[in-house]
């Protein structure tokens, strides 16, 4: 019995000494445990490991506005006239180069003939000009000078000749001074033939030539315009678009055009509206406003061409807000689209006024590495770190990394490197 109860005792013993070792075993790991796994407290089933690695991060603000065209043009009668035939009708889509409709240009020739027979006029007068000291005129003129000049010479030698024989009692006083008399008179005649002479020759320089020059520039702008009305008398789309009535100045209907309508010089007849350029208009916030900026890419979609992507670029953003009925309401700002050009099966298509989804990116970058947020965690020194493998079985690592923008798979860090990180779920 005495041998029964040693043996007992021993037991005892051994199993306390069992347990003690279990315990300090356990009180180890869990020491380890605690020093190089900060987060052991999770569960495992909340741990996961996510593999990482650089692609293209990109973000983009969603708006929504409609499809507009980007020019249009109304096209008016270029001279009064009569509408000689139309071509289209409302709403028919045109070509570049295609013809509207045309006019009837008889007023038009008898002005054309008029203005040719002044310009005709006016050359003739410059073209004397040009040759004005050689002309039939001064000729004329000349020719007097010469005559006045030759007859008071021939007078004033016969006076000389008369006075000679006077002195010699040959002839009477009577004579000479009817030869005095004669040469005063030719000496006046002399006198006005210079001053015609004078006058003719300036009717070809100075004032006279710039009012001549003049009424030819004049003649020539007249029928040179007449011209380009008359090659306008059969009116041609200037681009791919679509035609509309153009609306008349005050008055809500636009006019009405048919073969024998009689038109003034201005008359709006048609407008048509650009296909080959187009624009998307929306509105946004002025909480996103710091986001966009001129030249930005946009995607723009929309249900009503389904299977179609356009792109282009934000061409302008307003500078005056539009505020809301709502009172307390956010500012929204006009933001408007260039839509690159379309091709024949965009513009089948495309109408104006569809609405549209614009999709602006806002942030780009082709080799960004993102994590999930859950992923980022903070140290004792306030420094951001993640777990991180390089392989799933490799050993793990606390990396220094550095948050960047927020992006659709995390957010964008610098600092890492392909690979591994833990995420820890919910407790």
């Amino acid at each position: 019995m005495h041998l029964t109860t040693k043996i007992g005792a021993f037991a005892r013993f051994r199993r306390k000494t069992l347990w003690f070792t279990a315990f300090i075993i356990a009180l180890i790991a869990g020491v380890i445990t605690y020093l190089f796994f900060p987060y052991s407290t999770e569960t495992s089933s909340s741990q996961r490991w996510v593999h990482v690695e650089p692609q293209l991060q990109e973000n983009r603000l969603g708006l929504v506005g409609r499809i507009q065209a980007a020019t249009s043009l109304t096209i008016a009668t270029p001279f009064d006239g009569v509408i000689a035939e139309v071509m289209v009708t409302e709403g028919q889509r045109v070509k570049r180069g295609q013809p509207l409709l045309s006019l009837d240009t008889t007023q038009l020739d008898i002005q054309l003939r008029q203005a040719l027979t002044e310009l005709l006029k006016a050359q003739k007068t410059v073209q004397d000009l040009v040759g004005w000291e050689n002309s039939p005129d001064v000729a004329r003129v000349r020719r007097a000078l010469t005559n006045a000049q030759l007859s008071l010479s021939d007078t004033e030698r016969k006076l000389i000749d008369t006075r000679a024989l006077f002195e010699r009692g040959i002839v009477p006083r009577m004579e000479v001074d009817t030869l005095e008399q004669q040469v005063k008179v030719q000496q006046l005649d002399l006198a006005a033939a210079k001053v015609e002479l004078s006058v003719a020759l300036d009717k070809g320089i100075g004032e006279n030539r710039q009012i001549a020059d003049m009424e030819l520039a004049n003649a020539q702008s007249r029928y040179q315009a007449l011209q380009a009305q008359q090659a306008q008398r059969e009116l041609i789309s200037p681009f791919d678009g679509i035609v509309i009535r153009p609306q008349v100045p005050e008055s809500d209907k636009g006019l009405f055009i048919q073969k024998g309508t009689r038109v003034t010089q201005g008359t709006p007849l048609l407008g048509v509206i650009n296909l080959e350029q187009i624009q998307a208009v929306a509105r946004i916030e002025e909480t996103d406003l710091h986001q966009v900026y001129e030249g930005m890419p946009v995607e723009i979609t929309g249900d009503g061409f389904a299977g179609l992507s356009l792109r282009g670029q934000i061409k302008t953003i307003g500078v005056q807000g539009n505020s809301k009925e709502m009172q307390g309401a956010g500012v929204t700002y006009d933001l408007l689209v260039a839509i690159d050009p379309l091709t024949p099966e965009q513009r089948q298509r495309i109408r104006l006024n569809m609405s549209a989804k614009l999709a602006i990116v806002t942030y780009r970058n082709e080799r960004g590495l993102a994590v999930p947020a859950e992923a980022l965690r903070t140290g004792l020194d306030g420094r951001t770190f993640v777990n991180y493998r390089r392989e799933l079985n490799a050993q793990t690592q606390q990396i220094i990394v550095t948050p960047g923008h927020a992006v659709p798979q995390g957010v964008e860090v610098s600092g890492l490197e392909a690979g591994y990180v833990e995420v820890l779920g919910q407790k």
